[in-house]
């Protein structure tokens, strides 16, 4: 099991790597970080 964090993660690509990385390796945890502000 691995812990990644994803920065930018509530944009295009960081949640195509969010649902890809899961898809991928279901026993990881994926913490995500974004600023929200655009």
């Amino acid at each position: 099991m691995k812990k990644l964090l994803v920065t930018g993660g509530a944009g295009f690509i960081g949640t195509n790597f969010v649902y890809y990385w899961l898809n991928k390796y279901p026993e990881d945890h994926i913490v995500v970080l974004d600023a929200l502000t655009y």
